[in-house]
């Protein structure tokens, strides 16, 4: 059995602002609606919301003080605005990340998918209403309403549910396990020259297109592409999020729970992987780049 290389990193910490609104400036929000949200806030009770309760909270604070317009000159306005961005925007990076839903997609028991192809799929569908109601969030749109909420919360569900992220995490560790082990077998094979001595190729030498042709053709390449792709679209979703407390980096990092720089060592690791065939099969005079180059390399991310 190919171990996991690492272990999970914590969640980023990214705190919420903690501003507290004076009762005598809290009245002067009255006439926006904002005094029952304002007093929750401030109570103990306010402090322990669910983390997609806790977002759709700041976000109605915010976009209730954005229209507040008769106060925006006032100095202790411009700070609870600013301090109100800011925990929206902690409130997104905590539900993503630190939350039961960040939790339950890195469940590893009883993966609801056969394939990673196949959970890629349906993962990408169920992240569209979620990154649709974030970005609405960040946007300092108006506060969602309740049918949009509901059907936010069912999303947040049926994508925890997919175990993606714990699926990926998995793959990505056991994939850089077994490469670098290999990689350390090429170089070594590369440097006796004992394959494919002056060019001649021995049996062994021999035995190596075959096993180009078949079990790396139809076996591990088929894995490495799926986890590229997998890797390329997840990566690629979550880059619309207009975010500024963390980089996109930090954020894909802290979705699948991965040490800085995992991904870029793995996409390193797969070319120093398909580079080393070449040469081993170049130097038998073996048609060298045939069966090596279809794999899709992840993109280098730190």
């Amino acid at each position: 059995m190919v171990t996991n290389p690492f272990s999970r990193v914590g969640p980023p910490q990214i705190r919420l602002s903690e501003t507290r609104i004076r009762f005598a400036n809290a009245l002067e929000l009255a006439e926006c609606g904002l005094l029952p949200l304002i007093a929750e806030r401030n109570s103990g009770l306010g402090k322990q919301k669910q983390e997609s309760s806790r977002l759709i909270y700041e976000w109605k604070v915010r976009a209730g003080l954005s229209k507040c317009l008769e106060l925006q000159d006032k100095e202790w306005f411009q700070l609870a605005l600013n301090a109100k961005q800011h925990d929206v925007e902690a409130a997104v990076i905590e539900l993503l990340t630190n939350s039961e839903e960040a939790d339950r997609i890195h469940t590893k028991v009883s993966p609801p998918f056969k394939t990673l192809n196949e959970s890629t799929s349906v993962y990408t569908r169920t992240t569209v209403n979620i990154l649709r109601t974030l970005s609405r969030a960040l946007s300092n749109a108006d506060t969602a309403d309740e049918s949009t909420i509901s059907d936010f919360e069912e999303s947040l569900k049926e994508w925890g549910g997919t175990q993606h992220h714990g699926t990926l995490h998995k793959a990505i560790g056991q994939t850089l396990s077994w490469i670098s082990r290999a990689n350390r077998i090429q170089e070594t094979a590369i440097k006796s020259g004992r394959l494919c001595p002056m060019g001649t190729p021995t049996e062994h030498g021999r035995n190596l297109q075959a096993f180009m042709q078949g079990f790396f053709k139809n076996t591990l390449q088929p894995k490495i592409s799926s986890l590229s792709r997998g890797l390329k679209s997840l990566e690629r979703q979550w880059s619309v999020l207009p975010l500024t407390l963390i980089s996109h980096d930090e954020l894909i990092d802290a979705l699948l729970r991965l040490p800085t720089g995992t991904r870029n060592e793995l996409s390193l690791a797969i070319k120093l992987h398909v580079d080393q065939w070449q040469l081993l099969l170049q130097g038998c005079n073996l048609a060298p780049r045939a069966e090596t180059t279809n794999s899709k390399k992840p993109s280098r991310s730190s």
